[in-house]
């Protein structure tokens, strides 16, 4: 159990990397202004730089939420997106 908990957990890291890398390749890594961007999402600079640079793991769903409603996108249709993107997210 421990194991199949420890992979589980390695599974879901994974996936976190994915979708950071989703955002980024759908609407971070063309933005030229990271503080303009950041307010018009409502988010943090920081969180900007950090999935721009790939710096962080994860993103919080508060994060995806607020980027998918300012550009105009539900979130069912980000993570199909994200999915055609990342084939790795898929639950078998």
């Amino acid at each position: 159990m421990f194991l199949f908990t420890i992979l589980l957990f390695v599974k879901m890291d994974d996936r976190n990397v994915y979708i950071v890398k989703a955002l980024n390749e759908l609407w971070i890594k063309q933005v030229t202004n990271n503080t303009e961007f950041a307010n018009k999402n409502n988010i943090d600079e920081k969180t900007v730089r950090n999935i721009k640079g790939l710096k962080t793991e994860s993103a919080s769903l508060q994060t995806i939420i607020n980027i998918c409603e300012t550009q105009g996108m539900n979130l069912s249709d980000f993570f199909k997106h994200a999915e055609s993107l990342f084939p790795q997210l898929k639950f078998n």
